[in-house]
């Protein structure tokens, strides 16, 4: 089998995030996926990394930050940072075939600004920084607006493209990683007054 590529995962985790859209507007009567709960995201995300019909891969979700490092046999100097909440867990991590984690997945809903991932994105650059089997660290967000004006889905664009995309990769590109993503437009309103959007940035070595 070949090797499931950066792409490949970036634009699964859009789609989930555009099944889970669809799937709540159905269920809710026609509630927008930032009222559902985060899991939501996550599961739909599993679910299409899962379709991947390449490499061989394993899928867990809410793994132990500590156990997902020393799983990628990383080699830690000083202790695991704060900024890595080695206590918690993860929303997604993607392991190898061999059975070492390969990336781990941090999803949000209703993100409308870099501030409300930092945390997570605090917690990939730490991950990363150490010397481990894992390659990259990625976020996943829904993001949606609604104007009065009209002109919500340039708008959207522009705030994914501008304060989240450039601005990671920014920060990204100071602490010596490089950055691909992938974006998808998930509704646009008739009228443009409300817009949708699924966003995937990777963060690799």
């Amino acid at each position: 089998m070949s090797r499931i590529g950066k792409e490949e995962i970036l634009k699964a985790c859009t789609q989930g995030i555009k099944n889970s859209y669809e799937e709540y507007l159905e269920w809710s009567s026609d509630e927008w996926l930032w009222n559902a709960p985060e899991y939501l995201l996550t599961v739909n995300i599993a679910k299409e990394l899962w379709k991947i019909e390449k490499d061989a891969k394993f899928i867990t979700l809410e793994d132990n930050v500590r156990a997902t490092l020393k799983n990628a046999d990383a080699t830690i100097k000083g202790g695991i940072s704060d900024q890595a909440r080695a206590n918690g867990r993860s929303d997604i991590v993607f392991w190898w075939g061999k059975g070492t984690p390969r990336g781990i997945i941090e999803v949000k809903n209703a993100v409308y600004s870099k501030k409300h991932i930092d945390e997570d994105l605090k917690r990939l650059y730490t991950v990363l920084e150490n010397e481990s089997d894992i390659e990259f660290g990625l976020t996943a967000f829904y993001v949606d607006r609604h104007l009065e004006s009209g002109d919500a889905k340039s708008r959207v664009e522009e705030r994914i493209n501008e304060n989240l995309i450039n601005a990671i990769k920014e920060e990204a590109e100071e602490k010596g990683f490089r950055v691909k993503e992938h974006y998808q437009e998930i509704a646009t309103t008739k009228n443009d007054k409300d817009a949708a959007f699924g966003v995937a940035i990777m963060i690799y070595k």
